[in-house]
């Protein structure tokens, strides 16, 4: 299937061609000298902070005048303009840069599950970073459903100015067609081309599994994420070089989905072949196998030692209390937003490289000492 989310639209073409057979002539456009040969005009693109630094302000002064006037004051505004046009800057000069008449002010993030504290916590960083920025947030719920998202986006196209991928089930083809539209910031995933910000859990990680191994164990079994998740493949990546790194032997539970309820489908295979330690994908998926070992008359940790990632809320609430990897959402969703802000206002551009936020462990009561020996139901 391929993940087609470029709207129609018309062609657009050149609208000043020009004089056909003009002669070479010198045209003075502001500060800007233009060179016309025939049908082509050759000048450097004015942009935004080249408008800042003639007007003496900063450049997210600037877009404010062109984006949120209100929030610049008159004389200011009238003193940015007049020197906008004498440079001969265009706000079309720099797409997607839009007039007041035609921005929304308003971008979307799409989220996997709502339902899901992590993506709650997404969207809550999101809203409030957005309203700091003076934008709207719209939020999707994919459902972990890639058809959903993508019909959703399609709806939601022409609403937004921007848009934030969290944890997108979309291909990285369909994601890349959908940046060459709108201008875009992929969350938790790295695609060639497309700017994000990243959360990592690799530092945790390593943290994780020399813990493990110092209180004497030597095989996890990790309870995997959805297989469209592109954390999940980083994380197994990461998790199967540590392993390697240290000598310890690694096996992998695939779940039916990253929740409670997948939980309890794991306790089968792992109980027919257990191991004294368990990784799972995210917390939830953690939580809810510590209660299917539970349910099975499995002590944690006194029998098996579980470790979540994410942080989220409950983790330190359930009993035991579950050890973590703590991953920086607030931030790296403020982070998301805040790049996505900068890019609808030209403050950078042409910078590729994923925001990479690191992560820790946080040893709580669900983790210990391995036993003597494994145990069998």
């Amino acid at each position: 299937m391929t993940d087609d989310l470029s709207p129609r639209s018309p062609h657009t073409g050149d609208d000043d061609p020009g004089e056909s057979g003009a002669p070479n002539t010198q045209e003075k456009d502001g500060d800007h000298a233009i060179a016309r040969t025939g049908r082509t005009r050759h000048t450097r693109k004015v942009t935004l902070r080249d408008v800042a630094e003639a007007a003496g302000v900063a450049p997210s002064t600037v877009s404010g005048t062109f984006s949120r006037p209100g929030r610049v004051s008159s004389a200011t505004a009238q003193r940015i303009l007049t020197i906008a046009n004498d440079l001969g800057y265009r706000i079309d000069n720099v797409a997607p840069f839009r007039t007041e008449e035609s921005l929304s002010a308003l971008i979307g993030i799409v989220v996997a599950d709502l339902s899901n504290p992590v993506f709650a916590d997404y969207t809550r960083s999101a809203q409030h970073e957005c309203l700091t920025q003076g934008l709207g947030l719209l939020v999707i719920d994919s459902e972990e459903n890639m058809l959903i998202e993508r019909d959703a986006i399609r709806l939601a196209h022409r609403h937004v100015d921007g848009l934030i991928l969290a944890s997108s089930r979309l291909s990285d083809t369909g994601i890349r067609k959908l940046a060459e539209t709108k201008p875009l910031i992929a969350l938790n995933r790295s695609i060639r081309g497309i700017r994000s910000a990243v959360a990592d859990a690799s530092d945790g990680l390593r943290q994780a599994v020399d813990y493990l191994a110092l209180c004497g164990h030597r095989t996890i079994t990790y309870l995997s994420g959805p297989e469209s998740s592109w954390q999940e493949g980083m994380r197994w990546r990461a998790l199967s070089a540590i392993c390697s790194s240290t000598g310890l032997r690694l096996r992998r539970i695939p779940s039916a989905s990253p929740t409670f309820g997948g939980a309890y489908r794991c306790g089968d295979p792992f109980l027919s072949s257990p191991t004294t330690a368990v990784i799972a994908y995210n917390d939830m998926l953690a939580i809810g196998f510590i209660a299917a070992l539970h349910a099975s008359g499995i002590s944690v940790p006194a029998q098996v030692s579980v470790v979540g990632i994410d942080d989220i809320q409950f983790s330190s609430l359930v009993t035991p209390a579950l050890t973590t990897i703590w991953l920086p959402r607030r931030q790296v969703a403020a982070k998301a937003v805040e790049e996505l802000s900068a890019r609808l206002h030209h403050l950078h551009e042409g910078n590729l490289r994923p925001v990479i936020l690191p992560s820790r462990f946080i040893r709580r009561a669900s983790t210990g000492s391995a036993p003597q020996t494994i145990v069998h139901q």
